[in-house]
């Protein structure tokens, strides 16, 4: 196949696992709410395409997925949106130019990103906002989240591999 027909078939399939990650995500009742949260689903997914793509794909990947976040939990266009564009940027960047892209890369990536996201959303919509008792609020549902959604990038990630590899650019 050419490299446009195989691009195409990638990004398709990018989208259709958006797609499905967010309907599974957003749908009441569908995944278990361990300690009162859900994983964020398309978190993993933006952070695993970066990870393999190139900077432009990455980002808008990225931002596909913060646009569907920040719909899906808050109603509007904003935080998710914006730090995950960038920060799959710099990842898709890192993994192209700085450092070879592994599966132990992505876990210190996945690690800080994840870290970093939901930290930047309990400062914005939790502590600046003053929600009382924003620590037990980290406690109950912020903490279960990032573990949740850190440990789900680990499959995503093999998933996401797959598709590179299948109908990547170049063969690995």
């Amino acid at each position: 196949m050419s490299e446009k027909t195989t691009s195409f078939f990638r990004y398709l399939a990018y989208a259709m696992e958006i797609i499905l990650l967010y309907v599974l995500g957003t749908t009441p009742n569908l995944l278990p709410e361990i300690f009162g949260a859900k994983p964020t689903l398309l978190l993993c997914v933006a952070l695993t395409a970066a990870i393999f793509e190139r900077e432009i794909p990455a980002m808008v990947i990225g931002m596909i997925c913060g646009i569907l976040t920040d719909l899906g939990y808050s109603n509007g266009i904003g935080l998710f949106t914006i730090s995950l564009t960038v920060i799959c940027f710099i990842v898709g960047y890192a993994a192209n130019n700085l450092v070879v892209a592994k599966f132990t890369t992505f876990l210190l990536y996945a690690f800080i990103a994840v870290g970093g996201i939901f930290m930047l959303y309990f400062l914005v919509h939790i502590v600046w906002a003053g929600v009382d008792d924003c620590w037990g609020y980290f406690q109950r549902h912020l903490l279960s989240r990032m573990v949740q959604t850190y440990v789900l990038s680990i499959p995503i990630y093999f998933l996401n591999r797959f598709i590179y590899r299948t109908l990547g650019n170049e063969i690995n």
